[in-house]
């Protein structure tokens, strides 16, 4: 049994990957969330979710654009609330409210004269 769990761990130990940096880590989650918010075709239609959607790309080219300029923490900590929250408004599939115009009930007419001559 000793022989077997010392085989796992030195296994183990041996196949272990070098810590990676987190630069590399933010790239790749940035372009899986890119990738998986411009896949959808909704993207270009003028809905909610079309908005949200085309949003968080643009989000997502920013931070790629400036990973290595600014400080990866400090791109994290300014950018993750905001495509938390339009991750969020993406998933919810919100619809625009369209409000109808009251209709009337009568005509204005422009060319009614008050006054009382002939």
């Amino acid at each position: 049994m000793r022989c077997i769990l010392c085989i796992l761990l030195g296994f183990s130990l041996s196949s272990s990957a070098e810590p990676v940096d987190i630069d590399s880590i933010v790239y790749h989650q940035m372009l899986l969330l890119k990738s998986k918010m411009d896949i959808n075709p909704i993207i270009w239609q003028d809905t909610v979710e079309g908005y949200t959607r085309n949003r968080t790309v643009r989000v997502c080219n920013i931070v790629l654009d400036s990973l290595g300029k600014i400080d990866t923490e400090t791109l994290v900590e300014q950018n993750y609330p905001l495509l938390d929250s339009l991750l969020l408004n993406v998933k919810k599939r919100a619809e625009y409210q369209i409000e109808q115009p009251k209709s009337k009930n009568y005509q204005f007419n422009y060319f009614y004269s008050s006054s009382s001559k002939p």
